[in-house]
């Protein structure tokens, strides 16, 4: 049975080894030319070294590893993450077509689903399957698209790993607070390496690892409320700026008869970096908005079920306004470089 020291075990080695692995790992990345040059959809100037996703990878498990028991669960995502690690390597060193990228994804989905880490709402075998994988599958590709700017990827992920912990601790869920922690602290000592100025990247092998835990965790929570319908909101309110983020850059991207899986610069920081903010400080409103969100998600968990209703139409609202403010600065920009394009 883990404890509080477990909790905070847990998130110092992860840190530690996170930290002190990151320049190994930009080494290795080095020497085996794993590296992201600059172009016109990416937002660095410079050659920067793609092998950040390992030191998460290594920090995390050897924090889950040496605070708590081995059993299913774990077995299950660290042979997903190791899949999703290696695919993600491939991709940035080879690039990968996003079909087969999509296959990997599904079939890890379905390992830890194996493992017993499912959505519990379906009591149906093959129902409570393809919700899982849907979950999984999205919040894996969610993180995986919002790694467009230095720090955005990993300090968003260690704010959503910190507000799961913290009510996995309010409903005595201690292994899940281990297992957030870890998390936590991993993300925070590569960001050491990654924010402001990135030394490192984490690649799509870290993108898509931070989104795999985080949706694991979520799924093995049990996110107890005053109603079950706002149990299912919590998970959904702290991973709530990933899951917007994609809507935007999807109903951008279908707008804009664009591949919905083709990088470029319409994601909501890079929208916030058009209006004239610098890209820190774009980076940081998102950490706001995220933490605004976390904290949505505390009132939801704790408050009686008219604030905690309440809670969950203003913070909609407010969502749904943001995004629609950025939509529309997307589309007349767009508009007026297509108009400028025609001469």
């Amino acid at each position: 049975m883990a404890t509080i020291q477990d909790i905070i075990g847990a998130f110092f080695i992860a840190a530690v080894v996170s930290y002190g692995f990151t320049p190994l790992a930009r080494q290795i990345a080095f020497k085996i030319k794993l590296v992201d040059h600059p172009n016109n959809k990416k937002s660095h100037a410079h050659p920067t070294p793609l092998l950040g996703g390992l030191s998460m990878f290594m920090a995390f498990f050897a924090a889950v590893f040496f605070t708590t028991d081995m059993n299913n669960y774990i077995f299950g995502i660290f042979l997903g993450s190791a899949i999703l690690l290696v695919l993600g390597v491939i991709d940035d060193k080879l690039g990968m077509m996003p079909k087969m990228k999509l296959s990997g994804q599904i079939f890890v989905a379905l390992i830890v689903y194996k493992t017993g880490i499912r959505v519990a709402t379906f009591e149906d075998y093959y129902l409570s399957m393809f919700f899982t994988c849907f979950w999984i599958v999205g919040i894996t590709n969610a993180f995986n698209l919002l790694d467009n700017l230095n720090g955005l990827s990993a300090g968003i992920a260690g704010i959503c790993s910190v507000f799961f912990g913290i009510i996995a601790l309010m409903n005595s869920q201690v292994y899940i607070a281990v297992l957030s922690f870890a998390a936590a602290g991993a993300c925070l000592g590569f960001l050491k390496h990654n924010f402001p100025k990135a030394r490192i990247f984490m690649g799509d092998s870290g993108s898509m690892f931070l989104g795999f835990i985080l949706a694991c965790i979520a799924v093995l929570g049990s996110w107890e409320t005053e109603r079950i319908s706002l149990s299912l909101s919590l998970p959904i309110l702290i991973l709530g700026y990933p899951i917007f983020d994609t809507t935007l850059v999807t109903i951008l991207r279908i707008r804009e008869k664009r591949p919905v899986f083709l990088g470029g610069k319409d994601h909501s920081s890079h929208i916030l970096a058009s209006l004239g903010l610098r890209k820190k400080r774009a980076v940081l409103i998102t950490y706001v908005i995220c933490i605004l969100l976390g904290l949505s998600a505390l009132v939801v968990s704790g408050a009686p079920l008219c604030i905690a209703v309440s809670t969950l139409v203003v913070t909609a609202a407010m969502m749904l306004s943001i995004g629609v403010y950025l939509a529309v600065i997307r589309l007349r920009s767009a508009k007026v470089r297509r108009k400028n394009g025609h001469g």
